[in-house]
């Protein structure tokens, strides 16, 4: 298989190329220091209509697809796996209102959103729930007067400390279906814990949120009722896709610092690059990589072609079950390369893989996504 970009790819990657190397490299240090993502590049990020990269015309985006947005963020995330997760969750709760909203959901959220007036959030995951809807916790009760009181937890919720929506799952108390709803974030009854402390990723926060009788109506509601564990699913299932570029990018990030450090370092007069055990291991670095790489833009290309959303879950799934192995035992490896000079941070490789230990964890488990996409490939 060989993989081309087309004209406007490959002006999506030279734009976000250039960005992180010429705004994002020279804050790396300010941005672990202070576990803050500074304001004023994430907008210049915006104006650079990366927020809207796969999103409609009609709203402000760009209209390019997946596979240029999985482009844009393996790029960004080579540099700041940090600012790729930042991205991603941003994008995923747009995705959500554009795929299932009404009409005056996608008016009233997509177009500032693109703009970056405010961070999006997406809160299906609880302390006790998993993936399983029936143990949610949270609870949507419905009033006398046609309103709906939500009360209850969400866990480990990005952007919660960020003006603008949330797409929020519950369980409706009458029936214990699923169903999810927008609301406003730090509408009354809306609190936040401390961020949690993480080993990676600095700069991108969560959060546990907390939901006191805090009051919706019927046109918050996404979708239909009992539609939420489908929205969670079909929104989920391209979130990974985002996910899965992040951590290939750290991949590739930590690849090419590896090889730098190998062409330069020298014992007796000779680069380490001579030396046969390190050319294994590079070797075995670059393979790892470009799988990783094509796999993900052969997924991307797939969701952009292909109508069956079944495939697409099963593809994203393979994809990210794959990254979720790969990611951590490839930027490890790197980071081996550059022996004791790995773990410090002058050199970035360990950030970089500190920022890939969550992958087999975060957005669907590793070995649920084996699951889910051997179960499609042994029906199908």
């Amino acid at each position: 298989m060989e993989f081309n970009y087309n004209e406007q790819q490959e002006m999506i990657r030279e734009m976000a190329r250039k960005y992180a190397q010429e705004q994002v490299a020279p804050r790396i240090e300010e941005i672990e220091s202070a576990d803050k993502f500074p304001e004023d590049l994430f907008r210049i990020l915006t104006d650079m209509g990366f927020m809207g990269i796969n999103l409609p015309e009609q709203y402000g985006g760009m209209d390019l697809g997946f596979l240029s947005k999985v482009i844009m963020l393996e790029e960004i995330s080579k540099v700041s796996p940090s600012l790729g997760t930042l991205l991603a969750v941003s994008l995923l709760p747009l995705e959500a209102i554009l795929a299932y909203g009404t009409d005056e959901q996608k008016d009233a959220w997509l177009a500032d959103g693109i703009q970056g007036k405010y961070k999006a959030s997406f809160a299906f995951t609880e302390a006790d729930t998993g993936s399983d809807p029936k143990m949610l916790t949270t609870v949507a009760k419905k009033q006398q007067d046609g309103t709906y009181r939500i009360n209850g937890m969400k866990r480990f919720i990005s952007n919660a400390a960020y003006e603008g929506p949330i797409v929020l799952f519950c369980k409706e108390a009458e029936t214990g279906q699923c169903t999810a709803f927008i609301i406003k974030k730090f509408t009354k009854g809306y609190s936040l814990s401390t961020p949690w402390k993480k080993v990676g990723l600095q700069g991108s926060h969560i959060y546990d949120v907390f939901f006191d009788d805090v009051v919706a109506k019927e046109e918050d509601i996404l979708g239909a009722h009992g539609q939420g564990f489908e929205i969670l699913i079909g929104a989920t299932a391209y979130g990974k896709m985002d996910f899965s570029a992040v951590f290939t990018g750290a991949m590739d990030g930590a690849y090419e610092l590896a090889v730098k450090y190998a062409k330069e370092k020298k014992v007796r007069d000779k680069p380490i690059s001579k030396f046969q055990t390190i050319q294994v291991n590079i070797a075995r670095i670059a393979a790892n990589v470009k799988a990783a790489k094509l796999l993900l833009f052969e997924t991307a290309y797939e969701a952009d072609t292909i109508s069956d959303v079944a495939k697409v879950q099963g593809s994203t799934a393979l994809l990210k079950g794959y990254i979720a192995d790969v990611a951590p035992e490839t930027t490890l490896m790197s980071l081996n390369i550059l022996a004791s000079y790995g773990v410090t941070e002058e050199y970035q490789v360990e950030r970089l893989m500190r920022d890939t230990l969550i992958a087999p964890n975060v957005e669907g488990a590793g070995d649920v996504q084996r699951i889910i996409s051997g179960n499609y490939i042994l029906r199908h």
